[in-house]
Formats: structure tokens, C-alpha cells, sequence
């Protein structure tokens, strides 16, 4: 993975949402040998930015070893699945790839917090499944990373469950698996936006990023803040309902319980928990 004078990102977070990735990306970008994009998420190889290759490359840092390029919309709709996967493998066929997943129940949930606080939808959970076939989608954790197993080949690709990002043993398979010759200097600090924090509707998104905002919000105790934000969030989703009727699990189960079994037979780690929930629906 040494930088030749072809530039070449060479590692691929693709996901999925939910499930720690902004965690595990700043993690992996405090190495010393590793330069996250200097946008999270380019989503160059799904094509939602208008990036050209040049610009692309000019968010990295060439003097580090590592390029990482983590964008969960690599594996979020699986229609799009392929074809993100296959312009990757276009580009770097040596490229490593890691998924980071969850209980795709947790995960769901997660998900729909996320894009009823952001005011991407205004329907009751039970609603948004049906209707949102990308809350499902990014759940299907077999069929999203065996495309991927299938054009890099299983050793090039590293899945993580989340449950298991500060175990130690997690540490050393990221520093043998990216090849990296020094240890982190910190441990992974898991930080889950939706279920840690709040977030704000995109209609108000050019405030919080106001410079005068920002210094009138450091003036104030993060207690304080944080106190606000809270009763703001407890006023403004007094309505969101996160329940499963009948039919909604019967649906969740139906799509998920076949995923969660083809993908216990392709990790090293248990999800016995995850199947038998979804079983159990």
C-alpha cells in the first residue's frame, strides 16, 4: 500500500450508517500514517458529488501512506451496490475495504432518529420502513459486502461489528490488516450521533455553521448547551413514534432474518443475538 506516482486511495470505509463509522474514521485518522478525506464523505464513486479526480485527489494528504475514503453511501442503497463497488475496483483494484455493522435492529432505529430529526421524513417509523426502502437496505449487511468479497476477494476486506470497536484484538487486526508498522496513539472512542446527539433540521444548517453562532455557543457551559438542545429535541419530537405494528416486523423479518444468516457465514465474530431477535419478531 506504499504511494507510487499513481495517486491511488487505497482504503474504503463503505459502512453502513448507524453504525460508528465518523467514530472509527477519526480514529483511524489520528495514525500518523493515515489521511482522512478532508470531506468525510465524498461519495466520489456513487457520483452524489460533482467531483472530478483531480478534486478528489486534493482531499487527501499524499505525503501519509494510507488515502481513506469513508463514505457509507458505498453500501446504503444495494441497488446502487454494484456499480459503486465495480467503478472502485475500476480504480484501485488492491483497495481494502472495511464495513463497519450493527444490530440491524439498533441500526434501523438509529437511522430513522437521524432522518426524522434532520427533516427528511415526518412519518411514524412503521411509515418510513415501508415507504424508505433505504432504512432496510443498509441493513442488509450480506448482500451489500458480498459484492465486495466478490471483486476483492475476502482478504481484502475487514468487517467489524460495533459492539466490538474498543476491544484491543479489534486495534490489532485494523494495524495488520492496513499493514501500518506503529500503534494508535488512543483507543477507539465509539460516539454514535443518533443515539448521542441531535440533529438539527437542514433548513437551519447555515446557522450552526455561522461563525457568529459558533462563538456565542462556546460562551455558554456545554452543560447549558447541551441542557437546550435537549428540551429543544424533546419539544420538536414529541411526536416521532419508533413502535413496529405486526406487519412491519413480519416484513422486517422477511427481509432481514435470510441477510443475517448468509451473514454469520462469512464473519468470525457471533451474531446468534441479532438472528434470534429478528426470529422472534
Amino acid at each position: 500500500m506504499e504511494n507510487t506516482t499513481i495517486k491511488e486511495v487505497g482504503v474504503f470505509l463503505v459502512g453502513s450508517r448507524k453504525s460508528g463509522t465518523t467514530s472509527l474514521a477519526n480514529f483511524l485518522n489520528s495514525h500518523i500514517d493515515v489521511s482522512l478525506s478532508k470531506i468525510k464523505e465524498p461519495n466520489f464513486f456513487s457520483g452524489s458529488n460533482s467531483l472530478d479526480i483531480n478534486t478528489y485527489h486534493s482531499l487527501f494528504d499524499w505525503s501519509k501512506k494510507i488515502q481513506l475514503d469513508a463514505s457509507t453511501e458505498y453500501t446504503a442503497l444495494l441497488k446502487n451496490t454494484y456499480q459503486i463497488a465495480k467503478a472502485i475496483h475500476s480504480y484501485n483494484r488492491n483497495a481494502k475495504i472495511i464495513y463497519l455493522v450493527r444490530n440491524p435492529i439498533d441500526r434501523i432505529i438509529s437511522h430513522y432518529r437521524m432522518t426524522y430529526e434532520r427533516g427528511d421524513v415526518a412519518n411514524s417509523l412503521d411509515e418510513s420502513i415501508i415507504v424508505n426502502k433505504l432504512l432496510i437496505d443498509c441493513s442488509k449487511y450480506y448482500s451489500q459486502i458480498k459484492i465486495y468479497i466478490a471483486l476483492f476477494g475476502r482478504s481484502n476486506i475487514e468487517v467489524i461489528k460495533t459492539e466490538d470497536l474498543n476491544n484491543i484484538e479489534y486495534e490489532d487486526k485494523l494495524i495488520n490488516f492496513l499493514d501500518l508498522q506503529t500503534k494508535f496513539d488512543r483507543s477507539i472512542l465509539t460516539d454514535n450521533a443518533a443515539d448521542s446527539d441531535y440533529r438539527m433540521p437542514k433548513s437551519i444548517d447555515f446557522i450552526l455553521t455561522n461563525k457568529i453562532y459558533q462563538y456565542i455557543k462556546s460562551s455558554f457551559p456545554k452543560s447549558v448547551t447541551e441542557f437546550v438542545k435537549s428540551r429543544y429535541y424533546h419539544s420538536r419530537n414529541k411526536n416521532m413514534s419508533i413502535t413496529l405494528n405486526t406487519t412491519t416486523k413480519r416484513f422486517i423479518k422477511q427481509e432481514l432474518l435470510p441477510e443475517m444468516k448468509g451473514f454469520q457465514s462469512i464473519v468470525d465474530f457471533d451474531i446468534t443475538d441479532w438472528i434470534d431477535t429478528l426470529e422472534k419478531l
